[in-house]
């Protein structure tokens, strides 16, 4: 019998540390880091219904479906073999969650949620940083 992957959620707001803990994690510990918003770009990019979906959504500022960001992650979890997975971004909401629990709960051990808590103020000064040297 074969474990299920583990998928440990990484939450927080932008420039809050996500992106740059996950790097030390998968380098330290072998996780491989998937974003959310990095599959729903590119299946927007892919040109199939449902990157055409996914683009008018983002462009109403509106969150797509669960299921179809839970269908990127399950579908990048399953294709790459490996077994110990940090998901950046996702849930975003209540709903989220339970539709992820729902469908993913025989497929993967969700663990925990690294939570990364930044006053705004660091979250501010860390993104205009980010802005002047990246554009």
């Amino acid at each position: 019998i074969s474990e299920k992957p583990t998928v440990v959620f990484v939450l927080g707001g932008p420039g809050s540390g996500k992106g740059t803990q996950s790097a030390n994690i998968v380098r330290d510990y072998g996780y491989v880091h998937l974003s959310a918003g990095d599959l729903l770009r590119e299946e927007q990019a892919s040109g199939s219904a449902n990157g055409e979906m996914i683009s008018n959504m983002i462009k109403n500022g509106e969150i797509v479906p669960s299921h179809v960001t839970i269908a990127l992650l399950k579908a990048a979890i399953e294709k790459s073999g490996k077994k110990k997975f940090l998901v950046d971004g996702f849930p975003r909401n209540h709903e989220n969650n339970n539709a992820w629990e729902s469908t993913m709960e025989n497929v993967v051990d969700t663990k925990l949620v690294l939570y990364f808590d930044c006053p705004e103020e660091v979250l501010e000064k860390r993104l205009l940083s980010r802005g002047a040297t990246s554009g």
